[in-house]
């Protein structure tokens, strides 16, 4: 309990959150619905699963069987930044990126590759894969609700970005050198296997309560006390810091209660065009998920706001939570040199990516 509050305390990132919601209370009353608790339960059920299989050295055996299947480290950047896009389809931006970061940080260790640009890359497919599916990502899962359309119309929606962000996301894997791998050691891993399959089925429950097949709030507790008879070290490396974080986050958001500011923003949505500029503009401040919610109340140009608040996950590192907890991980797993450098790379190549894509993006829209 000591090192989980110590790691809270020591938690720069969580501090900044934290100002930045307390500022908020000037501008707007924070209320206890701005928080998204879906997002919140279901990341604290997800990284309890994924500290338990690291646990039992899963990630480490998909590692190795990723090294086996690739030829050189452009290969290994391609398949994971693949499994990003993909992965993030289907079972969330989250989960793909709590799962292939670690995955990917011990391959880089023992393989001495580049850090700073492939995860920046992982992220980008996380985020530009995830806007695919109507479940990849908490906005996409509230417009779907909010303006009551059904899958197939939003996989129309969504399949124009979703091919962009696929060709780009190859084009910019050719920033790796095609160097070759070290040729790994096969390495015997502790076998743990009926725990291993009991974390599996907690990853498979989680995925339905985030579906909202199963209550999601239950799902977490029976998560959470599966993780602790299994391995109490496990739940005490959880992150509960992120938590707190995405919770200061949201809050922030607690602005769109300003009358003042509610005025601008029904003013600056008129238009499908103004939604998705103001979409994507305030992504970049308060992150996409509370943009989201913030505009849905204002417009009903879904088209414009869709682009704006899923092309808004790029650029700055709080236009996304995804963003947020790809850092937290790396603080987690590197040094601060290695963090410094992903902060620059990251910063550079999202907002290159953010003028490119969002210029298509307007001209889509218009």
């Amino acid at each position: 309990m000591k090192a989980v509050t110590t790691r809270i305390l020591h938690d720069k990132v969580l501090w900044i959150a934290a100002v930045a919601a307390g500022l908020s209370l000037f501008v707007g009353r924070p209320q206890v619905h701005d928080i998204n608790w879906t997002t919140i339960w279901s990341l604290l059920a997800l990284m309890v699963c994924v500290q338990l299989l690291n646990g039992y050295h899963v990630l480490d055996q998909l590692s190795q069987q990723l090294l086996t299947h690739s030829h050189n480290q452009r290969q290994i950047v391609q398949y994971t930044v693949l499994l990003a896009f993909v992965g993030a389809m289907f079972l969330t931006n989250d989960v793909a990126i709590l799962t292939l970061f670690p995955m990917y940080i011990r391959l880089a260790h023992q393989q001495h590759l580049p850090i700073a640009f492939p995860t920046t890359l992982i992220v980008l497919a996380a985020n530009l894969g995830s806007a695919f599916t109507p479940f990849g990502n908490p906005q996409n899962l509230f417009l779907v609700a909010h303006y009551h359309i059904d899958g197939l119309a939003f996989l129309k929606l969504s399949t124009p970005l979703m091919l962009i962000g696929l060709f780009s996301l190859a084009g910019l894997t050719y920033g790796i050198a095609p160097q070759s791998t070290k040729a790994a050691p096969t390495r015997l891993f502790p076998q743990h296997p009926g725990k291993i399959a009991l974390t599996i089925l907690l990853f498979g429950l989680t995925l339905l309560g985030i579906f909202q097949i199963f209550p999601l709030g239950w799902i977490t507790v029976i998560v959470i006390i599966s993780g602790w008879l299994l391995n109490r070290t496990a739940i005490k490396q959880v992150d509960y810091g992120l938590l707190l974080t995405f919770i200061c986050f949201f809050l922030v958001s607690s602005f769109s209660h300003n009358a003042a500011l509610t005025t601008l923003i029904a003013h600056v949505t008129r238009t499908p065009v103004a939604s998705y500029l103001t979409g994507l503009t305030i992504s970049q401040v308060i992150s996409n998920v509370p943009a989201t919610v913030l505009l849905a109340n204002f417009t009903n140009h879904l088209t414009a706001l869709y682009w704006g608040v899923n092309l808004g996950g790029l650029g700055t590192l709080v236009a996304s939570l995804a963003n947020l907890l790809a850092l937290k991980q790396l603080l987690f797993l590197t040094n601060r040199p290695t963090v410094r450098e992903f902060f620059k790379v990251f910063t550079l190549v999202n907002l290159g990516l953010l003028v490119v894509l969002g210029t298509i993006g307007y001209y889509w829209i218009r």
